[in-house]
């Protein structure tokens, strides 16, 4: 006789499919083809919402000729699929929802062939479906995956390299969520790691990552309005359209289309690719900012230009002076490293003048960032270790051009920065209806040790601005202790970057942002 406890694992795999009932089945026109989508729905969105996706996805296949499709749209438990598909060892219970939908779908005529068969998600949809087929992979059920405002693993066997079947990462500019651009970033650099290795015709077919201008998160489940997101620029029918003919033109490159098909469908997502890259370029560079790993002028790990550019600024020198200042930095990857180290400067007596090289140090926070749960890729803040401006004005035999400097200068040379990186129609957008930035008196810290690793940059978002303040440690040329440094903790310029072209964008609160 079964144990009750058996039997309580079997009743719940059958409510879990039971309970799943209303799922969604479009059947073509052509009731010959046996192309099949299905497409995992978004957390608490109704299966209902995705009918029109998934009519506008078939309407563009057909209207290219060459091809039509079956789209399943599975109603998931609690319409949450993540209950149903916790890890790669525990989706069955979403497996066997998908099945049963399937199954809906081969009593109206559907025939399965596992060559035909694509899987795709919205959202957590994303990425159930990607846990899905890692789960699966075996059995080979699915030919490609199509995640809409979602991504695929960070690293590892399942990142954009190396999954082993085509991916379709469809992205939009007005994410206010996880699949915002600056994360989306992640898996850019990924398609250029392959573009750069495999070529650019083969990146666009097998791993395409775009994300659509104007359009929000929401505008993947027509008439569900996801909480935290941004306002979309365009009509939902633009939108839906968009999204529809981008699907069908990465499934047009992998259905046997013409040639004729193929190179418009290729043509199509190339447009969309360069102008993702418009978009994403100017980010990537400000993380550039961060860290240059390559630069192992002082630390086998790197340099922080932005700490060499902030030494150089905070000295405050006219330009002749700033001359004779060489600057270099050191990274270290370790909160124990950046302790240890010291700025130094090392004077050069020439016949007709006096140069100084600083030697300083560098180091980065990140945001928490679980099981790729977390919301940025940009830092939380750089830690610069630099030399006062009294002990280089001291060693240069010079007078200072401005007047001692405070870290929170920094903090607007970051935006400056970021703001001149920006994508034009970025910039343009944050200027008219974003929350800009207030920048707030430095903090000091009472000795070297909390400055490292108890103090942080606080960000603080209320309904106007987003307050910045550095943790700050700065000494006299005569202290006893560490004499002539200035400590700063200060804000990175993709993170500046990512406010502009994201949360600045919403009303705001009155709350604190979480920084650890």
């Amino acid at each position: 006789m079964p144990s009750m406890s058996m039997l309580g694992v079997k009743s719940l795999l059958l409510l879990l499919v039971l309970a799943a009932a209303d799922h969604v089945i479009l059947k073509p026109k052509d009731a010959k083809t046996q192309k099949m989508l299905v497409i995992i729905p978004g957390g608490k969105v109704p299966s209902e919402h995705y009918r029109q996706t998934g009519l506008a996805i078939q309407d563009a296949l057909a209207q290219q000729g060459e091809s039509d499709l079956w789209v399943v749209i599975p109603s998931v438990f609690q319409k949450l699929c993540i209950i149903s598909c916790v890890s790669k060892s525990l989706c069955s219970p979403l497996h066997n929802t998908v099945e049963a939908a399937l199954n809906l779908a081969v009593e109206q005529g559907w025939k399965r062939q596992a060559k035909d068969m694509w899987l795709a998600g919205h959202s957590l949809g994303a990425t159930c479906a990607n846990v899905l087929f890692q789960a699966y992979l075996s059995a080979s059920p699915y030919s490609g995956l199509i995640v809409m405002g979602g991504y695929v693993d960070e690293g590892g066997q399942f990142d954009l390299v190396h999954y082993p079947v085509p991916v379709l990462t469809l992205n939009v500019e007005l994410d206010g969520g996880l699949a915002r651009p600056g994360k989306i970033s992640t898996w850019w650099r990924q398609f250029r790691q392959i573009r750069n290795s495999s070529g650019n015709d083969t990146a666009l077919r097998s791993k395409p990552v775009v994300v659509l201008p104007h359009l929000n998160h929401s505008n993947f489940c027509p008439g569900f309005d996801v909480a935290g997101d941004l306002r979309a620029e365009v009509p939902q029918a633009e939108a839906t359209r968009l999204i529809a003919d981008t699907v069908a033109a990465f499934l047009t490159l992998h259905m046997n289309a013409s040639q004729q098909s193929q190179a418009k469908a290729l043509q199509m997502l190339e447009s969309q690719v360069d102008w993702t890259e418009q978009l994403m370029t100017p980010y990537l560079k400000a993380q550039d900012w961060e860290r240059d790993a390559m630069n192992h002028s002082v630390s086998s790990e790197g340099a922080s230009p932005f700490c060499a550019l902030a030494q150089r600024t905070l000295a405050g020198l006219d330009h002749k002076d700033d001359q004779r200042l060489e600057v270099l930095d050191g990274f270290h990857i370790s909160s124990p490293n950046l302790e240890h180290c010291h700025p130094n400067w090392t004077v050069e007596e020439g016949s007709d003048e006096v140069r100084l090289l600083v030697r300083s140090c560098s180091h980065t926070n990140y945001y928490a960032d679980l099981s790729n749960t977390g919301k940025f890729t940009a830092a939380l803040e750089i830690g610069c270790k630099l030399l006062a401006a009294t002990r280089i004005e001291q060693q240069l035999k010079v007078k200072a051009a401005q007047n001692h400097l405070p870290c929170s200068e920094m903090n607007k040379m970051a935006v400056h920065l970021a703001e001149r990186l920006a994508l034009s129609s970025t910039l343009k957008r944050y200027q008219a209806t974003g929350r800009k930035w207030c920048f707030l008196p430095d903090s000091p810290s009472v000795a070297g040790p909390m400055w490292v690793f108890h103090d942080r940059l606080q960000l603080h978002e209320n309904s106007s601005c987003m307050s910045v303040q550095s943790p700050a440690m700065l000494t006299d040329v005569n202290a006893e202790i560490y004499p002539g440094i200035h400590y700063c903790k200060v804000l990175s310029p993709a993170r500046a970057l990512d406010w502009m072209m994201t949360d600045s964008l919403k009303p705001g609160s009155r709350t604190m942002e979480v920084v650890v």
